[in-house]
């Protein structure tokens, strides 16, 4: 890697909040960096309309815009006013359940231009960041990942993964056991009137690694917008009212939005779900049994399943289920480890001594936790991992295990937790365990 010295020859890095014009537009500085990002990600820039409702949107989560530019750039390049390295974060909070969340420092946009390859810029945009996060009293700093293999040696460990699944619509029905209260088709526009929203925010104050979504993110997932942010034409709404409900939308308890994409050649036709929010298990099986109900298509595909997800032992056959895909989900990464831990509960009593090894220095140390009627409290008793301890543990595997849908006991098995005695690692599962599956169905 570069030293600072060479960077700081090569670069100047600039942080600065995402701002619009008077007619709404994007200031020049915040559509260059949106340039790059598109870059990046491969992605089209939108039109006027477009870029001026994604600023609106980046204003709206008060987001800190972070940029690498070239200080010396060859003339015609897009170097000239686009960041070589984009960055960006702002607050998300991160439910842990039980009426207990922390707020963190959400990270997103993370690109570097092929042309400036190791040369620094994505450690020295990070470590800027996770500084300034420190200084702004995050306690730990979360990410989605568009690659797996990039953030660990940033001390970021995989909390949540989730998976893409099938199932097949003539082997699924009938489920094993009744489903209970109504399904009702709404149009998204009504949904989008404020019932989707109030849904979520039941489905995230009762699930653990549930986070608040990006401004941008609703107009998607409620059926008003395409990704691209296009005008969205094929997507469908439906509800759930628990039995004994009224006409009352506050007592709607899940929703679902979805499109259906006809195959050709003999290909599946497929209903591919959008969002599917729930504030019930009930809800969540009875929309289930509604999509799988929906005729003239062949597969439903849900691309946000936790890993235990119970449609597989409702259905009829279970092995219309099918697995596509799994993969990371929720990164998290601990910058204050008192103050993280004491902010979730615990499902055991007891107590535990932490080594935490971090090689940026953030939360290095030796912690005693100590559990009493299900809140915990923390002392740091050293600074560094050289005295006894009952855990031994790098801070990415301490974020992996904070929401409890990762196993200490696993990573133990892994090599990447040590424990002299085994009963430990055994100790800190029962003391993470949530009251419910941590499930995650928020990207940033």
């Amino acid at each position: 890697m570069a030293s600072n010295d060479a960077f700081d020859d090569r670069y100047d890095l600039r942080e600065f909040a995402p701002t619009t014009d008077a007619q709404g537009a994007p200031s020049a500085e915040t559509e260059a960096w949106m340039h790059a990002v598109e870059l990046g990600f491969h992605e089209t820039h939108p039109d006027a309309e477009g870029a001026a409702r994604m600023a609106s949107h980046f204003i709206a989560d008060q987001e800190t815009f972070l940029g690498a530019y070239l200080r010396d750039p060859l003339p015609g390049s897009v170097d000239e006013t686009w960041p070589a390295g984009t960055f960006t974060w702002f607050r998300k909070r991160l439910t842990w359940g039980e009426g207990a969340s922390v707020d963190t420092q959400a990270i997103s946009a993370v690109t570097v231009r092929p042309t400036e390859r190791r040369r620094g810029i994505l450690r020295r945009m990070m470590t800027h960041a996770l500084e300034r996060g420190v200084a702004e009293g995050y306690a730990v700093a979360s990410l989605t990942a568009s690659e797996g293999t990039i953030y660990r040696r940033f001390g970021f460990g995989c909390a949540i993964r989730e998976r893409a699944v099938t199932v097949r619509r003539e082997r699924a029905l009938p489920l094993l056991a009744p489903t209970t209260g109504t399904v009702t088709i709404v149009t998204p526009e009504w949904l989008a009137e404020g019932t989707g929203r109030a849904v979520f925010d039941r489905f995230d104050a009762r699930t653990p690694g549930s986070m608040v979504r990006n401004a941008g993110t609703w107009p998607i997932v409620l059926g008003q917008r395409n990704g691209d942010g296009s005008p969205a034409k094929d997507v469908r709404a439906a509800v759930h009212r628990p039995e004994g409900a009224g006409v009352d939308p506050s007592e709607i308890d899940g929703y679902v939005t979805w499109r259906v994409k006809e195959g050709r050649g003999g290909e599946d036709t497929v209903l591919e779900v959008v969002d599917l929010v729930y504030a019930t298990d009930e809800a969540y099986l009875s929309l289930w049994e509604f999509l799988l109900s929906i005729d003239l298509n062949d597969v439903v595909r849900y691309n946000r399943s936790r890993l235990d997800d119970p449609i597989v032992a409702a259905l009829g056959d279970n092995r219309a289920y099918d697995v596509e895909h799994e993969e990371d989900h929720v990164w998290l990464r601990v910058l204050d480890v008192p103050a993280v831990l004491g902010s979730r509960p615990y499902a055991v009593d007891g107590s535990l001594t932490l080594a935490v090894s971090d090689a940026m220095g953030f939360a290095a140390g030796t912690y005693r936790l100590d559990v009493v009627d299900g809140q915990g409290t923390v002392t740091r008793l050293s600074e560094g991992d050289d005295g006894e301890a009952d855990l031994r543990l790098d801070v990415a595997d301490l974020g992996a295990v904070l929401i409890g849908s990762v196993s200490p006991v696993t990573l133990a098995a892994a090599g990447l937790v040590r424990a002299t005695d085994p009963a430990a690692p055994a100790l800190l599962r029962a003391m993470l365990t949530p009251a419910r599956t941590p499930h995650g169905i928020t990207y940033f």
